[in-house]
């Protein structure tokens, strides 16, 4: 999908709220702690001056999280903390106060080292992430060229996918970039496959169904030996399992199947049923849906059909769109043929 998927949580909650508050929460939970030791008594300096030191963890945290605004931002707080105008009194001694300038210009300089630091380990990691994502799109599409004549099927239920999953409240990065890698790759195992098996013009015989079913546990065992893949493999090995058990390879049902294998099922009939086929036209989105709903129950999650039924067809063009392909809402009616009337002898022309 070409983005990072932030799936750290903080005490639970994930996204760039939970981070900027967790890094809020130490900032002034630092600030006050400062409090508990009088500046006035000399005792207490030495554990002022430890408690001023924790401010290198927010700071620290702000730059990785948000690199070098994020960081400026928890240096900002520290600074106006540490040269007295809260939270941590200005020293009277000439030493004290260089001292603290230096305790300053170490924030400053941490903070701007660290965010260099973890803005180049991003772009690195989305460059490592983008040669991923271009390889696996390559994959699919070399094998859509070698089944369907066309290098768009599996990036079209791709993205058909992630359409439908958030509309099942799928919000999570992380998950939907673990179902669009799945559904891109859902076939990946007929790359096991023998061309006169695979690319069959007629009827497979009962031995031939034997060998083409074996594609969702070749694809498993392709993928599950890469650990970026290994939770995509769990759906691509499902992706033909039914609802009401019939399926295949393991016979799974209602909830034993995976959301992500029940979500792409629905979307890959959908596809397979409005684009041209060798063995058939492209559908009617409209005769799609149907099909649809008449598996609910048995072949598909009726939730699933039921948020399907719910994004507007003008969105599911738009993605048949953007991967080379026209959805045809409904077959249009013939207009009506407006009847001439009749001319009355010896009377003038209408109009």
């Amino acid at each position: 999908m070409g983005e990072v998927s932030p799936r750290e949580s903080v005490f639970g909650y994930t996204g760039p709220a939970a981070k900027a508050a967790a890094v809020a929460v130490l900032l002034l939970g630092i600030t006050v702690l400062l409090q508990v030791f009088p500046e006035r008594i000399e005792a207490a300096q030495g554990s002022r001056e430890l408690v001023r030191k924790l401010y290198f963890l927010p700071i620290l945290l702000a730059s990785s999280w948000f690199t070098g605004r994020g960081a400026a931002a928890a240096v900002a707080v520290a600074t106006v903390a540490c040269l007295g105008l809260f939270g941590d009194g200005w020293p009277a001694g000439i030493e004290e106060q260089i001292g603290r300038v230096g305790e300053v210009g170490v924030f400053w300089l941490v903070g701007s080292l660290s965010a260099n630091f973890f803005e180049r380990q991003r772009k690195h990691f989305l460059e490592v992430e983008s040669a991923n994502e271009n390889t696996l799109v390559a994959l699919a599409s070399a094998l859509d060229m070698r089944e369907h004549n066309t290098g768009v099927h599996s990036l079209r239920v791709a993205d058909y996918t992630i359409r439908l999953a958030t509309e099942m409240g799928i919000r999570d990065a992380g998950e939907l970039d673990i179902l669009w890698r799945a559904a891109l790759l859902h076939d990946v195992g007929k790359i096991g496959i023998p061309d006169d098996v695979l690319l069959k013009p007629g009827a497979l015989s009962a031995s031939e169904w034997e060998t083409m079913r074996r594609h969702p546990e070749i694809g498993h065992r392709m993928l599950g030996k890469i650990p970026f893949l290994k939770e995509a493999s769990e759906i691509v090995l499902c992706h033909h399992e039914r609802f009401d058990g019939s399926g295949y390879p393991r016979g799974l049902a209602g909830e034993e199947i995976p959301l992500g294998a029940r979500i792409f099922t629905v979307v890959d009939v959908y596809d397979a049923l409005t684009t041209e086929r060798a063995y058939h036209s492209a559908a009617f989105h409209a005769e799609g849906v149907e099909e649809l709903r008449s598996g609910a129950g048995s072949r598909f999650d009726p939730e699933v059909v039921a948020a399907f039924e719910r994004v507007p067809f003008e969105e599911w063009a738009e993605i048949a769109r953007k991967n080379q392909t026209v959805l045809l809402r409904a077959q249009e009616a013939e207009p009506p043929r407006v009847k001439e009337p009749a001319m009355v002898p010896g009377s003038p022309p209408a109009g």
